[in-house]
């Protein structure tokens, strides 16, 4: 971490840092010493100062579950509470004899961490900065830190939604992956049907009309806002989704656009939606039928680039990610994502 501490020097990562930490208000900055403990509790200008001054540098290891457990050992994360750790999450025992040995244990490690707090759920969002040398050279353009929230799902959504929504302001957003959410079902509403009407509020469509055309469409409107941002790319949604009728009509996904603002209402509010139409044709054996329609997410998905990134083998390289990948598979072993599979049903009918 010592390069994006430079004193005096001005890094993104400080940029970043400081914009977000200042904007959740007044709480204090705990900085967790290398051994993982509480080292100092620090008020928000104290916290700048040092932080601009260098005064985080440090040349001693990184003991990763501990500071995990110091984490949540002090979080309320039951009544509400998040807590965000800013790290380059490279787990570095160096100063243990057998650290190797270790590194082949730090997946176990962090799985029986984890599972100590019933309930939890982990967001690890990646942001790059630059990376100077003592002498405050350069060496990295885009080098590669987290922030890692913890607390329960709903509450780390929203974390989740305010930090990356800064980061990608500035320009710093790469990727995020989470662990141990419970994504339901997704609320959904109607939009405007094709060949067929909606009977008041209800997932029924009366009135297709075959002599007209031999398909309806129904539109339906899918609230993405608190899932993973990779869902709203359209290629992947589609992927998600899947349609099937129940009596011998065909079924098929039309078109899908996606509309999502990190600014909602013009603040840091992120609201995203996808409209999906759903399109329904060959009625032909029966007067109506029932469509079936499933969400499902792609809760372990990343792309190539962040999976690159998250395996460096070599603590050194500053391009990369040092044994982060072993700290997600420790936290997935732990914890998993979970969704309702039942189907969502609409009537669909030809008489009215």
């Amino acid at each position: 971490m010592n390069g994006f501490f430079r004193s005096n020097q001005a890094t993104r990562f400080k940029e970043d840092v400081w914009s977000i930490v200042s904007d959740f208000g007044e709480n204090d900055v705990f900085v967790l010493s290398n051994s993982g403990t509480v080292s100092e509790t620090l008020q928000l200008d104290r916290f700048r100062a040092k932080m601009n001054q260098g005064g985080f540098v440090s040349n001693q290891e990184t003991l990763v579950p501990t500071m995990i457990g110091t984490i949540l050992d002090n979080l309320n994360y039951r009544n509400g509470h998040c807590a965000v750790l800013i790290s380059d999450m490279k787990y570095s025992p160096e100063n243990q004899k057998d650290v190797s040995v270790l590194l082949t244990q730090y997946q176990s490690d962090i799985r029986n961490q984890i599972g100590n707090y019933p309930g939890i759920s982990v967001c690890m969002i990646m942001a790059t900065s630059e990376y100077l040398s003592a002498g405050n050279q350069v060496i990295s353009e885009e080098s590669p830190y987290y922030y890692v929230i913890f607390g329960r799902d709903d509450n780390v959504a929203f974390m989740r939604n305010c930090i990356a929504t800064l980061l990608e302001d500035n320009g710093d957003y790469r990727e995020s992956i989470e662990m141990g959410f419970d994504y339901k079902s997704p609320a959904y509403s109607f939009g405007i049907p094709d060949n067929c009407l909606q009977l008041m509020e209800e997932p029924t469509f009366i009135g297709f009309d075959t002599d007209f055309s031999d398909t309806c469409t129904v539109e339906v409107k899918i609230d993405l806002t608190d899932y993973r941002w990779i869902i709203t790319d359209e290629n992947i949604l589609r992927e998600c989704i899947s349609v099937k009728s129940c009596y011998g009509s065909k079924a098929s996904l039309g078109d899908i656009k996606i509309k999502v603002t990190n600014h909602n209402n013009r603040e840091f509010e992120r609201k995203a939606e996808a409209t999906v139409e759903l399109k329904i044709y060959d009625m032909i054996a029966t007067e109506s039928d029932v469509i079936e329609w499933t969400l499902s997410h792609p809760d372990q998905l990343v792309s190539s680039d962040f999976t690159q990134l998250i395996s460096c083998p070599l603590e050194s390289d500053l391009s990369g990610s040092f044994s982060v990948d072993r700290f997600i598979g420790g936290v997935f072993n732990a914890i998993q994502n979970k969704w309702d599979t039942t189907p969502n049903r609409i009537l669909i009918s030809k008489i009215n």
